[in-house]
Protein backbone atom coordinates (compact mmCIF):
# COMPACT_ATOMS: atom_id res chain seq x y z
CA UNK A 1 0.00 0.00 0.00
CA UNK A 2 1.60 3.80 -0.62
CA UNK A 3 2.71 5.31 2.52
CA UNK A 4 -0.05 7.89 2.17
CA UNK A 5 -2.77 5.48 2.66
CA UNK A 6 -0.51 3.95 5.70
CA UNK A 7 -0.05 7.36 7.33
CA UNK A 8 -4.10 7.66 7.24
CA UNK A 9 -4.61 4.38 8.59
CA UNK A 10 -2.49 4.77 11.08
CA UNK A 11 -4.41 8.47 12.73
CA UNK A 12 -7.80 5.91 12.97
CA UNK A 13 -9.24 4.14 15.87
CA UNK A 14 -8.21 0.48 15.83
CA UNK A 15 -11.45 -0.22 15.86
CA UNK A 16 -11.78 1.38 12.10
CA UNK A 17 -8.65 -0.11 11.34
CA UNK A 18 -10.05 -3.31 12.04
CA UNK A 19 -12.93 -2.54 10.01
CA UNK A 20 -10.99 -1.92 7.14
CA UNK A 21 -9.10 -5.39 7.69
CA UNK A 22 -12.05 -7.38 7.30
CA UNK A 23 -13.05 -5.63 3.82
CA UNK A 24 -9.21 -6.76 2.76
CA UNK A 25 -7.49 -9.48 1.08
CA UNK A 26 -5.46 -11.36 3.24
CA UNK A 27 -2.23 -10.18 1.40
CA UNK A 28 -3.12 -6.51 2.47
CA UNK A 29 -4.16 -6.95 5.61
CA UNK A 30 -0.25 -8.04 6.29
CA UNK A 31 0.71 -5.51 4.78
CA UNK A 32 -1.74 -3.08 6.74
CA UNK A 33 -0.36 -4.67 10.09
CA UNK A 34 3.44 -4.73 9.29
CA UNK A 35 3.47 -1.28 8.39
CA UNK A 36 1.72 0.09 11.84
CA UNK A 37 3.59 0.71 14.79
CA UNK A 38 3.82 -2.60 17.59
CA UNK A 39 1.25 -0.95 20.35
CA UNK A 40 -1.26 -0.03 17.07
CA UNK A 41 -1.19 -3.45 15.77
CA UNK A 42 -1.68 -4.78 18.86
CA UNK A 43 -4.81 -2.88 19.35
CA UNK A 44 -5.83 -3.62 16.08
CA UNK A 45 -5.05 -7.51 16.72
CA UNK A 46 -7.58 -7.27 20.14
CA UNK A 47 -10.46 -5.90 17.54
CA UNK A 48 -10.46 -8.35 15.05
CA UNK A 49 -12.82 -11.82 15.31
CA UNK A 50 -11.15 -15.08 16.55
CA UNK A 51 -10.92 -15.82 12.92
CA UNK A 52 -9.16 -12.98 11.33
CA UNK A 53 -7.08 -12.55 14.33
CA UNK A 54 -5.87 -16.41 14.03
CA UNK A 55 -4.85 -16.19 10.38
CA UNK A 56 -3.29 -13.36 10.72
CA UNK A 57 -1.22 -14.39 13.78
CA UNK A 58 -0.16 -17.47 11.96
CA UNK A 59 1.90 -15.29 9.64
CA UNK A 60 3.60 -13.22 12.04
CA UNK A 61 7.01 -14.01 13.48
CA UNK A 62 6.83 -15.03 17.40
CA UNK A 63 9.46 -11.73 18.11
CA UNK A 64 6.72 -9.44 16.09
CA UNK A 65 3.79 -10.97 18.10
CA UNK A 66 5.67 -10.78 21.42
CA UNK A 67 6.60 -7.07 20.81
CA UNK A 68 2.71 -6.46 20.22
CA UNK A 69 1.22 -7.99 22.74
CA UNK A 70 3.64 -6.23 25.76
CA UNK A 71 1.75 -3.25 24.30
CA UNK A 72 -1.54 -4.66 26.07
CA UNK A 73 -3.32 -5.61 28.69
CA UNK A 74 -2.35 -8.68 30.39
CA UNK A 75 -6.07 -9.99 29.51
CA UNK A 76 -6.01 -8.90 25.93
CA UNK A 77 -2.62 -10.45 25.47
CA UNK A 78 -3.27 -13.65 26.86
CA UNK A 79 -6.69 -13.63 24.80
CA UNK A 80 -4.51 -12.98 21.54
CA UNK A 81 -1.57 -15.72 22.60
CA UNK A 82 -4.67 -18.54 22.97
CA UNK A 83 -5.29 -18.30 19.32
CA UNK A 84 -1.56 -19.85 18.91
CA UNK A 85 -0.09 -23.13 18.44
CA UNK A 86 1.08 -24.18 22.31
CA UNK A 87 4.50 -24.30 20.28
CA UNK A 88 4.26 -20.71 19.25
CA UNK A 89 2.82 -19.47 22.79
CA UNK A 90 6.42 -20.94 24.27
CA UNK A 91 8.34 -19.03 21.51
CA UNK A 92 6.46 -15.98 22.37
CA UNK A 93 5.79 -15.89 26.19
CA UNK A 94 9.91 -16.59 26.07
CA UNK A 95 10.43 -13.30 23.84
CA UNK A 96 8.11 -11.14 26.19
CA UNK A 97 9.78 -9.28 28.88
CA UNK A 98 9.43 -11.70 32.46
CA UNK A 99 7.39 -9.49 33.76
CA UNK A 100 4.75 -9.27 31.49
CA UNK A 101 5.29 -12.83 30.46
CA UNK A 102 4.54 -13.75 34.11
CA UNK A 103 1.20 -12.22 34.02
CA UNK A 104 0.07 -13.33 31.28
CA UNK A 105 1.00 -17.09 32.00
CA UNK A 106 -0.72 -16.41 35.31
CA UNK A 107 -4.42 -15.54 33.32
CA UNK A 108 -3.95 -18.35 30.70
CA UNK A 109 -4.14 -20.88 33.58
CA UNK A 110 -7.94 -20.19 34.05
CA UNK A 111 -10.73 -21.24 31.42
CA UNK A 112 -11.17 -19.28 28.55
CA UNK A 113 -15.02 -18.20 29.50
CA UNK A 114 -14.14 -17.90 33.28
CA UNK A 115 -13.83 -14.89 35.36
CA UNK A 116 -10.33 -15.18 35.73
CA UNK A 117 -10.17 -15.85 31.84
CA UNK A 118 -11.21 -12.73 31.36
CA UNK A 119 -9.71 -10.72 34.06
CA UNK A 120 -6.94 -8.34 34.01
CA UNK A 121 -4.55 -7.71 37.08
CA UNK A 122 -3.88 -3.65 35.57
CA UNK A 123 -5.11 -2.12 39.07
CA UNK A 124 -4.40 -0.43 41.86
CA UNK A 125 -4.50 -2.08 45.11
CA UNK A 126 -3.14 -0.31 48.26
CA UNK A 127 -3.19 -1.11 51.79
CA UNK A 128 -5.27 -0.29 54.09
CA UNK A 129 -2.88 1.87 56.34
CA UNK A 130 -2.39 4.35 53.34
CA UNK A 131 -3.52 7.75 54.03
CA UNK A 132 -5.47 9.74 51.22
CA UNK A 133 -2.36 11.92 50.39
CA UNK A 134 -0.24 8.87 49.99
CA UNK A 135 -3.19 7.20 47.87
CA UNK A 136 -3.38 10.40 45.60
CA UNK A 137 0.24 10.27 45.08
CA UNK A 138 0.27 6.49 44.29
CA UNK A 139 -3.38 7.14 42.20
CA UNK A 140 -1.14 9.91 40.03
CA UNK A 141 1.82 7.53 39.08
CA UNK A 142 -0.39 4.43 38.29
CA UNK A 143 -2.43 6.66 35.87
CA UNK A 144 1.08 7.85 34.17
CA UNK A 145 1.63 4.50 33.73
CA UNK A 146 -1.58 2.99 32.42
CA UNK A 147 -4.42 3.38 30.12
CA UNK A 148 -7.00 2.02 31.86
CA UNK A 149 -10.04 3.83 33.01
CA UNK A 150 -9.42 3.99 36.60
CA UNK A 151 -12.85 4.37 38.59
CA UNK A 152 -11.52 2.16 42.15
CA UNK A 153 -8.73 1.57 43.82
CA UNK A 154 -8.81 -1.48 45.67
CA UNK A 155 -7.92 -2.03 48.88
CA UNK A 156 -5.66 -4.71 50.94
CA UNK A 157 -4.36 -5.72 53.75
CA UNK A 158 -0.51 -6.33 54.31
CA UNK A 159 -1.17 -10.26 53.05
CA UNK A 160 -2.99 -8.91 49.98
CA UNK A 161 -6.40 -9.94 51.18
CA UNK A 162 -9.08 -7.96 49.53
CA UNK A 163 -10.76 -5.69 51.90
CA UNK A 164 -12.98 -3.35 49.94
CA UNK A 165 -12.94 -0.85 47.17
CA UNK A 166 -12.93 2.60 47.10
CA UNK A 167 -14.12 5.37 44.82
CA UNK A 168 -12.17 7.43 43.08
CA UNK A 169 -14.28 10.72 44.02
CA UNK A 170 -14.59 9.12 47.61
CA UNK A 171 -10.77 9.16 47.62
CA UNK A 172 -9.91 12.96 46.53
CA UNK A 173 -12.73 14.43 48.77
CA UNK A 174 -11.30 12.65 51.99
CA UNK A 175 -9.25 14.72 54.36
CA UNK A 176 -5.45 14.16 53.57
CA UNK A 177 -4.85 12.62 56.93
CA UNK A 178 -7.19 9.49 56.51
CA UNK A 179 -6.49 6.27 56.14
CA UNK A 180 -8.34 3.95 53.75
CA UNK A 181 -9.24 1.89 56.07
CA UNK A 182 -11.70 4.28 57.51
CA UNK A 183 -13.06 5.37 54.01
CA UNK A 184 -13.46 1.71 52.21
CA UNK A 185 -16.67 0.25 51.20
CA UNK A 186 -16.24 -3.58 52.72
CA UNK A 187 -19.61 -4.64 51.37
CA UNK A 188 -18.49 -4.47 48.01
CA UNK A 189 -19.53 -7.25 45.36
CA UNK A 190 -16.35 -9.73 44.28
CA UNK A 191 -16.70 -12.65 41.97
CA UNK A 192 -14.33 -15.78 42.04
CA UNK A 193 -11.92 -16.68 39.39
CA UNK A 194 -13.81 -19.99 38.14
CA UNK A 195 -17.37 -18.17 37.76
CA UNK A 196 -18.72 -18.47 34.32
CA UNK A 197 -18.33 -15.45 32.40
CA UNK A 198 -22.04 -15.26 31.42
CA UNK A 199 -22.75 -15.56 35.31
CA UNK A 200 -20.34 -12.16 35.55
CA UNK A 201 -22.14 -10.32 33.15
CA UNK A 202 -25.31 -10.64 35.30
CA UNK A 203 -24.00 -9.68 38.72
CA UNK A 204 -22.31 -6.42 36.73
CA UNK A 205 -25.54 -5.84 34.94
CA UNK A 206 -27.49 -6.53 38.29
CA UNK A 207 -25.36 -4.35 40.46
CA UNK A 208 -24.39 -1.21 38.10
CA UNK A 209 -20.74 -2.06 38.11
CA UNK A 210 -17.96 -0.32 36.44
CA UNK A 211 -15.42 -3.01 37.52
CA UNK A 212 -15.70 -6.05 39.48
CA UNK A 213 -12.80 -7.72 41.64
CA UNK A 214 -12.23 -11.43 40.79
CA UNK A 215 -11.53 -12.62 44.55
CA UNK A 216 -9.65 -15.85 45.45
CA UNK A 217 -11.13 -18.43 48.18
CA UNK A 218 -8.40 -17.40 50.43
CA UNK A 219 -9.39 -13.50 49.98
CA UNK A 220 -6.47 -12.74 48.24
CA UNK A 221 -7.06 -10.19 45.20
CA UNK A 222 -6.33 -11.36 41.64
CA UNK A 223 -7.58 -9.15 39.95
CA UNK A 224 -10.96 -7.01 38.43
CA UNK A 225 -13.10 -7.44 35.21
CA UNK A 226 -14.36 -3.97 33.60
CA UNK A 227 -17.44 -3.32 32.38
CA UNK A 228 -15.47 -3.38 28.87
CA UNK A 229 -14.92 -6.55 29.15
CA UNK A 230 -18.28 -7.47 30.23
CA UNK A 231 -19.72 -5.85 26.62
CA UNK A 232 -18.06 -8.00 24.69
CA UNK A 233 -19.00 -11.15 27.00
CA UNK A 234 -23.11 -10.43 26.56
CA UNK A 235 -22.06 -10.02 22.52
CA UNK A 236 -19.98 -13.29 22.34
CA UNK A 237 -22.67 -15.19 24.71
CA UNK A 238 -25.77 -13.33 22.84
CA UNK A 239 -23.96 -14.94 19.28
CA UNK A 240 -23.68 -17.93 20.71
CA UNK A 241 -27.07 -18.71 21.38
CA UNK A 242 -28.20 -17.59 18.47
CA UNK A 243 -25.65 -19.98 16.49
CA UNK A 244 -26.89 -22.73 18.76
CA UNK A 245 -30.47 -22.30 17.70
CA UNK A 246 -29.00 -23.65 14.36
CA UNK A 247 -27.08 -26.35 16.35
CA UNK A 248 -23.71 -25.26 15.41
CA UNK A 249 -20.73 -22.79 17.16
CA UNK A 250 -19.37 -19.57 16.36
CA UNK A 251 -16.07 -21.13 16.05
CA UNK A 252 -16.95 -24.29 13.66
CA UNK A 253 -19.00 -21.91 11.78
CA UNK A 254 -15.90 -19.79 11.31
CA UNK A 255 -13.23 -22.35 11.00
CA UNK A 256 -15.11 -25.46 9.65
CA UNK A 257 -15.35 -26.87 6.19
CA UNK A 258 -18.14 -26.73 4.13
CA UNK A 259 -18.69 -30.28 5.14
CA UNK A 260 -17.66 -30.27 8.45
CA UNK A 261 -20.56 -27.30 9.40
CA UNK A 262 -23.22 -29.14 7.03
CA UNK A 263 -22.50 -32.29 9.02
CA UNK A 264 -23.12 -30.25 12.74
CA UNK A 265 -26.58 -28.10 10.97
CA UNK A 266 -28.15 -31.57 8.83
CA UNK A 267 -29.05 -33.03 12.22
CA UNK A 268 -31.31 -30.21 12.54
CA UNK A 269 -32.63 -30.20 9.13
CA UNK A 270 -33.16 -33.84 9.55
CA UNK A 271 -35.23 -33.56 12.62
CA UNK A 272 -37.46 -30.43 10.86
CA UNK A 273 -37.90 -33.12 7.82
CA UNK A 274 -39.11 -35.72 10.40
CA UNK A 275 -41.62 -33.41 11.73
CA UNK A 276 -43.00 -32.39 8.23
CA UNK A 277 -43.32 -35.79 7.11
CA UNK A 278 -45.46 -36.90 10.49
CA UNK A 279 -47.64 -33.85 9.71
CA UNK A 280 -47.88 -35.07 6.36
CA UNK A 281 -48.60 -38.50 7.66
CA UNK A 282 -51.54 -37.05 9.54
CA UNK A 283 -53.20 -34.99 6.94
CA UNK A 284 -53.16 -38.25 4.58
CA UNK A 285 -54.66 -40.16 7.78
CA UNK A 286 -57.52 -37.79 7.32
CA UNK A 287 -57.88 -37.60 4.00
CA UNK A 288 -61.80 -38.45 4.25
CA UNK A 289 -62.30 -35.72 6.19
CA UNK A 290 -60.60 -33.06 3.61
CA UNK A 291 -62.60 -35.02 0.94
CA UNK A 292 -65.79 -33.97 2.59
CA UNK A 293 -64.25 -30.44 2.95
CA UNK A 294 -61.31 -29.44 0.15
CA UNK A 295 -61.27 -25.67 1.79
CA UNK A 296 -59.56 -27.36 5.06
CA UNK A 297 -56.45 -27.88 2.92
CA UNK A 298 -56.30 -23.76 1.61
CA UNK A 299 -55.89 -22.99 6.23
CA UNK A 300 -53.03 -25.82 6.73
CA UNK A 301 -50.10 -23.45 6.44
CA UNK A 302 -52.25 -20.76 8.83
CA UNK A 303 -52.36 -23.21 11.13
CA UNK A 304 -49.11 -24.00 11.71
CA UNK A 305 -47.87 -20.99 11.47
CA UNK A 306 -49.39 -19.27 13.36
CA UNK A 307 -48.60 -21.59 15.75
CA UNK A 308 -45.40 -21.82 15.23
CA UNK A 309 -45.28 -18.00 15.53
CA UNK A 310 -46.76 -17.83 18.80
CA UNK A 311 -44.29 -20.69 19.41
CA UNK A 312 -41.36 -18.80 18.88
CA UNK A 313 -42.06 -15.68 20.63
CA UNK A 314 -42.95 -17.26 23.68
CA UNK A 315 -39.82 -19.27 23.54
CA UNK A 316 -37.52 -16.55 22.89
CA UNK A 317 -39.18 -15.05 25.55
CA UNK A 318 -38.44 -17.23 28.16
CA UNK A 319 -35.14 -18.21 26.47
CA UNK A 320 -33.84 -14.59 26.82
CA UNK A 321 -35.11 -14.82 30.46
CA UNK A 322 -33.20 -17.49 31.77
CA UNK A 323 -30.37 -16.66 30.25
CA UNK A 324 -30.56 -13.06 31.65
CA UNK A 325 -31.38 -14.32 35.04
CA UNK A 326 -34.79 -12.01 34.78
CA UNK A 327 -36.72 -15.90 35.13
CA UNK A 328 -35.56 -18.51 37.19
CA UNK A 329 -36.83 -22.19 37.06
CA UNK A 330 -38.74 -21.32 40.31
CA UNK A 331 -41.30 -18.99 38.21
CA UNK A 332 -42.72 -21.61 35.54
CA UNK A 333 -46.37 -21.19 37.17
CA UNK A 334 -46.13 -17.43 36.79
CA UNK A 335 -44.43 -17.62 33.89
CA UNK A 336 -47.21 -20.19 31.97
CA UNK A 337 -49.96 -18.16 33.09
CA UNK A 338 -48.52 -14.90 31.98
CA UNK A 339 -48.19 -16.58 28.72
CA UNK A 340 -51.82 -18.56 29.10
CA UNK A 341 -53.73 -15.18 29.37
CA UNK A 342 -51.45 -13.66 26.20
CA UNK A 343 -52.67 -16.39 24.18
CA UNK A 344 -55.93 -16.30 25.53
CA UNK A 345 -56.38 -12.97 23.90
CA UNK A 346 -54.47 -13.59 21.17
CA UNK A 347 -56.05 -16.99 20.34
CA UNK A 348 -59.70 -15.24 20.67
CA UNK A 349 -58.54 -12.26 17.94
CA UNK A 350 -57.19 -14.99 15.67
CA UNK A 351 -59.73 -17.32 15.69
CA UNK A 352 -62.42 -14.53 15.11
CA UNK A 353 -60.48 -13.24 12.24
CA UNK A 354 -59.72 -16.20 10.43
CA UNK A 355 -63.13 -18.06 10.99
CA UNK A 356 -64.96 -15.00 9.48
CA UNK A 357 -62.35 -15.53 6.35
CA UNK A 358 -63.25 -18.87 6.49
CA UNK A 359 -66.65 -18.28 6.13
CA UNK A 360 -66.31 -15.40 3.67
CA UNK A 361 -64.10 -17.72 1.52
CA UNK A 362 -66.66 -21.00 1.63
CA UNK A 363 -69.67 -20.00 2.79
CA UNK A 364 -69.75 -22.97 4.89
CA UNK A 365 -70.68 -21.94 8.87
CA UNK A 366 -69.31 -25.07 10.14
CA UNK A 367 -65.94 -24.84 8.60
CA UNK A 368 -65.79 -21.08 9.86
CA UNK A 369 -66.33 -22.76 13.52
CA UNK A 370 -63.66 -25.79 12.96
CA UNK A 371 -60.98 -22.62 12.09
CA UNK A 372 -62.36 -20.55 14.84
CA UNK A 373 -61.56 -23.02 17.52
CA UNK A 374 -58.68 -24.98 15.94
CA UNK A 375 -56.66 -20.92 15.55
CA UNK A 376 -57.52 -20.38 19.46
CA UNK A 377 -56.32 -23.79 20.48
CA UNK A 378 -53.15 -23.82 18.42
CA UNK A 379 -52.43 -20.76 19.66
CA UNK A 380 -52.86 -21.52 23.36
CA UNK A 381 -51.08 -25.20 22.84
CA UNK A 382 -48.15 -23.48 21.00
CA UNK A 383 -47.64 -20.67 24.23
CA UNK A 384 -47.63 -23.39 26.55
CA UNK A 385 -45.12 -25.39 24.65
CA UNK A 386 -42.91 -22.20 24.30
CA UNK A 387 -42.30 -21.79 27.58
CA UNK A 388 -42.02 -25.31 28.77
CA UNK A 389 -39.64 -26.70 26.50
CA UNK A 390 -37.13 -24.30 27.86
CA UNK A 391 -37.83 -24.38 31.05
CA UNK A 392 -37.58 -28.46 30.63
CA UNK A 393 -34.09 -28.14 28.59
CA UNK A 394 -32.96 -25.79 31.79
CA UNK A 395 -34.33 -28.08 34.42
CA UNK A 396 -32.25 -31.22 32.61
CA UNK A 397 -29.34 -28.36 32.51
CA UNK A 398 -29.31 -28.23 28.73
CA UNK A 399 -28.67 -25.08 27.29
CA UNK A 400 -32.28 -24.43 26.65
CA UNK A 401 -31.03 -21.99 23.27
CA UNK A 402 -31.58 -24.72 21.75
CA UNK A 403 -35.10 -25.11 22.34
CA UNK A 404 -35.68 -22.12 19.73
CA UNK A 405 -35.10 -24.52 16.73
CA UNK A 406 -37.14 -27.47 15.77
CA UNK A 407 -38.13 -28.67 18.77
CA UNK A 408 -40.60 -26.24 19.02
CA UNK A 409 -41.68 -25.45 15.33
CA UNK A 410 -41.95 -29.45 14.50
CA UNK A 411 -43.99 -29.80 17.77
CA UNK A 412 -46.44 -26.63 16.93
CA UNK A 413 -46.77 -27.68 13.79
CA UNK A 414 -48.03 -31.64 14.64
CA UNK A 415 -50.20 -30.53 17.45
CA UNK A 416 -51.91 -27.65 15.29
CA UNK A 417 -52.61 -30.25 12.54
CA UNK A 418 -53.81 -32.81 15.16
CA UNK A 419 -56.07 -30.25 17.05
CA UNK A 420 -57.58 -28.88 13.52
CA UNK A 421 -58.03 -32.61 11.44
CA UNK A 422 -59.51 -34.03 15.20
CA UNK A 423 -62.02 -31.08 15.73
CA UNK A 424 -62.96 -30.92 12.18
CA UNK A 425 -63.36 -34.74 11.90
CA UNK A 426 -65.48 -34.80 15.08
CA UNK A 427 -67.99 -31.90 14.48
CA UNK A 428 -68.48 -32.71 10.28
CA UNK A 429 -69.75 -36.04 11.90
CA UNK A 430 -71.82 -34.54 14.33
CA UNK A 431 -73.57 -31.64 12.58
CA UNK A 432 -73.10 -33.54 8.68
Amino acid sequence: MESKNIRELSAMHPADIADVLRKKEHGDRLAILAALDYEKAAQVLSELEAQGESQLLRELSSFKISKMVEMLPPDEAADILADLSSEKQKDVLRLMKKEDSLEVQELMKYPEESAGGIMTTNLLALNESFTTSRAIEALRQFAKETKEQIVYIYVVDKENRFIGILPIKNLITAPPNAKLRELVNREAVTVNPEMDQEEVAKIVSKYDLLAVPVVAEDKKLLGIITVDDVIDVIKEEDTEDIYKMAGISHEELLKGSAFKVAQYRLPWLIATLCGGIIVASLIKNFQLTLEKVIAMAFFIPVITGMGGNIGMQSSTITVRGLATGSISIDQVIKVLMKELKQALIMGTVCGVVVGAVAYWLDSNPLLGLVLMISMFAAIIVAALIGVLIPFLFEKLDIDPAIASGPFITTANDITGVLIYFLLATWLFRVFT
